[in-house]
């Protein structure tokens, strides 16, 4: 697993325009961003322990921040978009998601409940581990497509994009999980 201050440096240098994503996804192996995904999705789940309905749909005037209801939404909708890429980019014949992101933001809801979140989460979680398990062995690692907002992207480089939307979603969520139970 990649440490959180090695990884977050790397996907700052990424999003900032230093280094190309391509070149971030050069940095470590597949297996440990792989690796590294899993652990802040689990992550992800723990922060949803134990929250109300309230708790998860809490939005702060005081922080930028989305609520947990919204950040958890719109994760499980656009990792549909990153399930895509994955097989687009892969050998793989597994089905592709029919509704997946095509821009940001989307899938943001507010006020769902945390039962359903949870549910959904968790579906989804279920969801990439097949994806990521049928595709990571079936990938040219040469391989490589442009994309409008990343650039030249492979393989590793669509699982370094997921993780990075991960942690920075993990980080809103474990931020407003803070506010939203001082407030409630």
């Amino acid at each position: 697993m990649i440490p959180s201050d090695l990884l977050n440096p790397l996907i700052l240098s990424a999003f900032t325009g230093k280094i190309t994503w391509l070149e971030a996804s050069t940095q470590y192996p597949l297996d440990e961003f792989i690796e590294t995904l899993y652990n802040m999705r689990e992550r992800t789940h723990e922060r949803l322990d134990g929250l109300t309905d309230e708790q998860a749909a809490f939005i702060s005037d005081a922080h930028p921040f989305w609520s947990i209801s919204e950040s958890v939404t719109h994760l499980v909708y656009t990792q549909g978009f990153y399930h895509n890429k994955l097989l687009d980019i892969s050998t793989s014949q597994m089905p592709h998601i029919v509704e997946a992101a095509k821009g940001f933001g989307e899938g943001a809801r507010r006020n769902v409940p945390i039962r359903d979140l949870v549910v959904s989460l968790t579906a989804a979680t279920e969801r990439i581990h097949v994806v990521i398990e049928g595709t990571q062995n079936s990938h040219d690692p040469q391989r490589t497509e442009v994309s409008p907002f990343f650039g030249v992207c492979n393989y590793k480089t669509w699982v370094l994009l997921l993780l990075a939307h991960e942690v920075d979603h993990l980080r809103q969520i474990a931020a407003m999980r803070s506010v939203a139970k001082l407030h409630t």
